[in-house]
């Protein structure tokens, strides 16, 4: 009766107010809009081809043309304008982010190039930071681009890996594990994300200061983003709750929690190549007083039986944590 309802009121509304309506609504409000019906689902799409469409209006790229390039180096768009999609608050973006495979930097520069964009020199300052060594948090460099008659700038995040999602999953919050390919919208922690909430990632222990990452944590907590603690813990005595914040688990955007909007009207969900998994920086204990910390491991599983592991330390995971691992459940 309710659905019923919804969907007499919804009609009666004139398109003004829809529009109006449909520019608050989260990736999740969306997604749910969708389940109603197809010419919902037409709506939804075509309102949110719109928002990013004027979201990414300054860096002169028609969004046809944006996206037949994301599809063919693999790339996608990330950062703060991907936020903004599936999370607006009204900030408009200080730039585009573009993360692609190692592969595939030269392609998307020579193609930006023809748009009017030149590189802009990155003189490094010394001495170095943590945060500047290649191929920390799988970045394996960071290429800035600005439109000569515009300004705009663009960032060419430059993934070690074959997986333009491995730097996503290493990013310093939740909230900030959203992406848009060439054929979908994706939150990966859309209840969290869309209450401005975040869980901080833990990507190396290590190093226990980034500057960078501290720097922009506290830019998301200006722009009234608050954090909370994950999952407690995890020990092989005491029960442990999979959800959303749960730290342990490991993570697939094909997975339930993830919020996914294929620009496919026919479609409901949408996968990505290569398949990539993630687990969060999390915490084991050992025994009554020995807790230790497990930074972020991203897999990316390539062509034919190949996998690889990604991550700042890589093997520093003891048997003891491993066996403790195992005991998670999904719930």
């Amino acid at each position: 009766m309710m659905r019923n309802d919804f969907i007499t009121g919804w009609l009666k509304l004139p398109n003004e107010l829809k529009v109006h309506v449909f520019g608050f609504l989260s990736l999740s409000d969306v997604v749910s809009f969708c389940q109603v019906s197809l010419p919902f689902r037409a709506f939804a799409l075509r309102r949110l081809r719109h928002r990013l469409t004027l979201l990414i209006e300054p860096y002169e790229l028609p969004l046809y043309t944006l996206l037949l390039i994301l599809d063919r180096t693999n790339t996608v768009i990330s950062g703060s304008l991907a936020l903004e999609l599936v999370h607006p608050t009204g900030i408009i973006p200080n730039n585009l982010d573009l993360y692609c495979p190692n592969q595939e930097a030269d392609a998307i520069c020579s193609f930006l190039f023809t748009k009017g964009y030149v590189p802009v020199p990155d003189h490094p300052i010394y001495p170095l930071i943590i945060d500047d060594v290649p191929g920390r948090n799988c970045i394996e460099a960071v290429r800035t681009l600005r439109h000569t008659a515009k300004g705009a700038i663009i960032h060419v995040v430059v993934s070690d890996s074959s997986s333009p999602l491995a730097p996503v999953f290493s990013v310093h919050s939740t909230f900030m594990m959203n992406f848009i390919s060439a054929n979908a919208i994706y939150s990966c922690y859309p209840s969290l994300t869309e209450q401005g909430i975040g869980v901080r990632n833990v990507t190396d222990k290590m190093v226990q200061v980034q500057p960078r990452r501290q720097q922009d944590q506290e830019k998301y907590i200006r722009r009234g983003f608050v954090y909370v603690e994950g999952c407690p813990p995890l020990s092989d005595t005491a029960p442990h709750v999979v959800g959303e914040t749960c730290l342990h688990r490991t993570r697939a955007i094909t997975d339930p929690l993830t919020a996914v909007l294929p620009f496919d009207m026919f479609r409901s969900s949408a996968s990505f190549w290569p398949k990539t998994e993630w687990r969060m920086g999390c915490q084991f204990r050992l025994s009554a007083q020995e807790v230790v910390t497990a930074e972020t491991l991203i897999e990316v599983y390539c062509d034919g039986t190949d996998n690889w592991m990604h991550g700042n330390n890589l093997g520093r995971v003891s048997l003891a944590e491993r066996a403790i691992l195992s005991t998670l459940h999904m719930m």
